[in-house]
């Protein structure tokens, strides 16, 4: 785990070192819902798969290589069980996103493009709504590192962004292994 975050930090950096030459950059806005699909590592608990949503956004800085820095809200969901309840689980989270891409279509930027990216995803989990009697809040890590690798599509200024976030720390702070992951579509616009 700690390769890949070491990984997608130097990615992050070399794609932010190559855009301050570059000078190209733009803001942007978008919201999407994203579908858990988490790693229960514990025999005696399972997760099914719920559907939450994030809103956020982001600065992004480059030519061919970009980098991209943001700031998002996110309901990610499930339903935990164990052999003696079932409920569902709300986490509401604040992240930072740190992205490195590629625009594969660079040369037609101003009209369309498709860019691929990756990188970590910094969570702070801040509020709990939890439906399950055997969990409390205090069952839950409060900071997380996640992975990110996606794709997107900018049609002049409107972008759609799907991806997958891969949890790479524990979600839970006591017993319980699991990590969050979960896939997401965005519908954003840029300026």
């Amino acid at each position: 785990m700690k390769k890949q975050i070491f990984f997608f930090m130097c990615l992050t950096a070399i794609a932010v070192s190559a855009n301050a030459q570059s000078g190209k950059s733009c803001i942007g806005f978008y919201i999407g819902p994203n579908f858990s699909n988490f790693n229960v590592n514990t025999p005696d608990l399972t997760a099914a798969e719920k559907s939450g949503y994030q809103f956020g956004g982001y600065y992004r800085s480059g030519g061919f290589l970009y980098g991209q820095a943001g700031l998002e809200f996110q309901q990610l969901k499930t339903n935990l069980s164990t052999d003696t309840s079932s409920g569902l689980v709300n986490q509401k989270r604040i992240q930072l996103p740190l992205y490195a891409g590629v625009n594969v279509l660079n040369f037609t930027k101003s009209v369309v493009n498709v860019r691929a990216f990756g990188g970590p995803v910094f969570t702070y989990n801040y509020g709990y709504q939890i439906d399950n009697p055997d969990f409390s809040s205090g069952d839950f890590s409060r900071v997380q590192v996640n992975g990110t690798i996606g794709a997107a599509v900018d049609v002049l200024i409107f972008s759609l962004d799907a991806g997958y976030n891969f949890g790479f720390t524990n979600m839970f702070s006591g017993d319980f292994d699991a990590h969050g992951n979960y896939a997401f579509v965005n519908l954003g616009i840029h300026f």
